[in-house]
């Protein structure tokens, strides 16, 4: 009995591989990642006072939490993996009052492709994402928008090590 129960342990203990355990420091599915920059000096960084970003999925917002009225001259957003599209409401001088979202806004779409890629059997497939175009929502007023242009300085995104997206403002 003793001899079965050794074996059976040691079957069982060899059975599992080192995998099955996804390390935490396995790279995940990266963000975008937006650097802000003067319009009238496209090479000197420029912060956004007070800026918070909502992703917009089926009409409802959902506020990006790390970016909730903060003054910065970078963000990483995260971009939807079930779709090759990514919609988002970039606010200025955010505010929030009885649930009514005041400041200057620009609405913004994010076209790409997505490459799924197979890191582990624990730690299954992660997505990487291929950016085609930036569409700048014009809006009717009294919706003030303070983003003058874009451009695309790296259109892979496979990790979050350095810009994939400038914005003029």
């Amino acid at each position: 009995m003793d001899r079965l129960v050794l074996i059976v342990s040691i079957i069982f203990l060899t059975s599992c591989e080192k995998d099955d355990i996804c390390p935490e420091s396995t790279q995940t599915t990266p963000r975008l990642v937006i650097t802000f920059y003067d319009v009238d000096n496209t090479q000197e960084r420029k912060n956004v006072e007070s800026l918070a970003i909502y992703a917009v999925r089926d009409n409802e917002l959902i506020l990006i939490e790390d970016i909730d009225g903060v003054t910065t001259d970078s963000v990483a957003i995260p971009l939807r993996n079930d779709i090759g599209i990514s919609n988002f409401k970039f606010i200025k001088n955010y505010s929030v009052e009885n649930d009514i979202i005041f400041g200057d806004q620009n609405h913004i779409y994010i076209d790409y492709e997505i490459n799924n890629v197979f890191v582990s059997r624990a730690c299954g497939f992660i997505a990487n994402y291929s950016i085609l175009s930036l569409i700048l929502v014009l809006q009717d007023y009294p919706i003030v928008e303070w983003i003058s242009g874009y451009e695309i300085v790296n259109p892979i995104v496979t990790n979050e090590n350095q810009a994939h997206v400038k914005i003029l403002h």
